[in-house]
């Protein structure tokens, strides 16, 4: 067994990481097994600064991930990150952001910090499955699984339990929860009713806006069947709860003018498909916003409103929102599923770029705007301009010992084991693009700042018992990402920065579990805390 010791190095080419072979001589089954004290699950924000602190507690480190990318959505698309309040930002995360780098900045950056440390990332792979005894987690079997030239990940493993991985405590930094998912720790998807925890905003919503649009094949005629990229899903009552994700998307680069990578339709492109839109246009459909008042979607160029849409942020303000819903399988889906939902986000882009570029119906402003673009060079080219990472802004959420709820973004608690803050609003995208009363309609979706004039500015804790599942399911195990809350908890805390610092946070603990051979819900939160303010952690409320 390849044993990880703290003298390797990573490979570099350049400004990217190469995938890192672990050739120990004189091992044994050297590129089939790896071991470590501290595996860390994702390379995203999170999983580098989980991984960069446990190494300076000095436990060994090896990281999985999936793509081939460091950063996650730090690197691999957001436009700027979203702060919240920026007094709740501390620890390591705090100078890193402060610089304000491009995506292909905090790539690098990312890198660095993975060399100074020593610290290998294993590439291409994801879990498979899970070895426990009890409540132990033993190691991960890892299938090779490389994602496509644009970046979508693979529908099926190109090699079936390439590496099997053994650590001592293992930390999951995936959006998607799948080692917490396959190590048999409780968790939810979807949004819970208002009872659940008693949540104000909590369950299924009113519209946020409703097309003049007629949803069905055969305008009038319920049963020709519906338009697609409509959901045929039946709400529940405002309140509600229901499995349905708010929407994702990607966070594209482009520009209309100089040098540009094509940006070209689908193989498959067939104008048919955006025939909801085509109607949107030719009648001018009016909108009805509802009591949400949030204006999103394509259908604001049907008002006449596209003059305030640039080519940077086109697709965000344009196209993305328009196909919520596509992805309500995703949390809890397969890799096939998954890959599928990922590849129908890019065919969406592509094909809709065309259909804007080439259709009757667009008005004139758009259709020369669609003409222009292309993607920015620079930024993606290894995948020729696409985004090599979805933006999944929620998936599934563990249910731990400590959820956490809209009761602790209204300052109504005050949990004793902090190990670091949140401070966004309630920010929901639409979970589905359906049909009201012969109309089309986005279902819920909003934004709120709620809290931010309470005293305490919307600041609230994390407590510890939210990254460390439940005793007698795990004790090996942390989930900093993929955390112990409710949905609209969620919709707060899933900000890069708050995930960077909940991974920060995880890692020294890792490292003290690791050290003091302790389950990890018995680590000494006094000491933790300790090293966390150390690390100019932010703790408390501001008072």
């Amino acid at each position: 067994m390849s044993q990880i010791n703290r003298r390797q190095f990573l490979v570099l080419s350049g400004s990217s990481l190469l995938a890192t072979q672990f050739t120990m001589l004189g091992a044994s089954n050297e590129k089939e097994s790896i071991q470590a004290e501290v595996c860390v699950y994702g390379a995203n924000a999170s999983g580098i600064m989980a991984a960069v602190s446990a190494a300076r507690e000095g436990a060994s480190v090896v990281i999985i991930e999936p793509s081939r990318w460091l950063g996650g959505m730090t690197g691999g698309g957001l436009m700027h990150i979203d702060w919240g309040r920026e007094q709740a930002v501390g620890g390591s995360a705090r100078p890193i952001l402060k610089c304000d780098y491009n995506d292909a900045q905090y790539r690098q950056a990312f890198a660095a910090l993975l060399k100074e440390h020593s610290i290998p990332v294993i590439y291409e792979h994801r879990v498979a499955s899970v070895q426990r005894e009890g409540t132990v987690i033993r190691s991960i079997t890892l299938d090779f699984a490389p994602p496509d030239k644009m970046g979508c990940p693979a529908a099926d493993a190109k090699t079936r339990a390439a590496r099997r991985v053994s650590a001592k405590v293992f930390i999951d930094c995936s959006y998607e929860g799948d080692l917490m998912a396959r190590a048999g720790v409780a968790y939810t998807f979807g949004r819970e009713s208002r009872e659940a925890y008693g949540e104000s905003l909590a369950g299924a919503q009113a519209s946020m806006s409703v097309y003049d649009i007629d949803p069905y094949v055969k305008p009038g005629d319920s049963k020709s069947g519906l338009l697609p990229m409509l959901q045929d899903v039946q709400m529940q009552p405002e309140g509600g709860a229901d499995k349905l994700t708010m929407g994702y998307g990607f966070r594209w680069k482009m520009l209309e003018e100089g040098d540009r990578l094509p940006l070209n339709p689908p193989d498959d492109y067939d104008p048919r498909t955006f025939e909801m839109y085509r109607r949107g246009f030719q009648n001018k459909a009016k909108i009805d916003y509802g009591r949400r008042m949030r204006k999103l979607g394509v259908f604001e160029g049907c008002g006449g409103r596209i003059h305030s849409v640039g080519a940077g942020n086109l697709a965000r303000a344009l196209l993305a929102p328009t196909n919520y819903g596509s992805n309500a399988g995703y949390p809890d889906g397969d890799y096939a599923t998954r890959a599928r939902i990922w590849k129908g986000e890019q065919n969406f882009m592509a094909g809709m770029t065309q259909f804007l570029r080439t259709d009757p119906s667009v008005p004139a402003k758009l259709k020369e705007l669609a003409l222009k673009i292309g993607f920015q060079p620079g930024v993606f080219d290894d995948t020729g301009g696409w985004p090599h990472q979805l933006y999944v802004r929620e998936a599934r959420r563990m249910k731990s010992a400590y959820v956490v709820t809209q009761k602790d973004m209204a300052g109504e608690t005050n949990p004793n084991d902090s190990i670091g803050l949140a401070s966004y609003g309630v920010d929901e995208w639409p979970y589905a693009t359906h049909v009201v009363n012969g109309k089309v309609a986005l279902q819920g979706g909003f934004f709120s700042m709620l809290y931010l004039e309470e005293a305490h500015k919307g600041i609230y804790k994390i407590p510890y018992r939210a990254i460390t599942p439940k005793q007698d399911e795990c004790t090996n195990l942390f989930v900093p990402v993929c955390v112990s809350a409710s949905h609209i908890a969620m919709t707060s805390i899933r900000m890069e920065p708050v995930w960077m610092i909940l991974g920060e946070s995880a890692g020294v603990a890792a490292a003290m579990a690791v050290k003091d051979k302790l389950p990890v819900q018995k680590v000494n939160c006094a000491g933790l805390r300790q090293k966390l303010l150390n690390l100019n952690q932010r703790l408390e409320r501001p008072v």
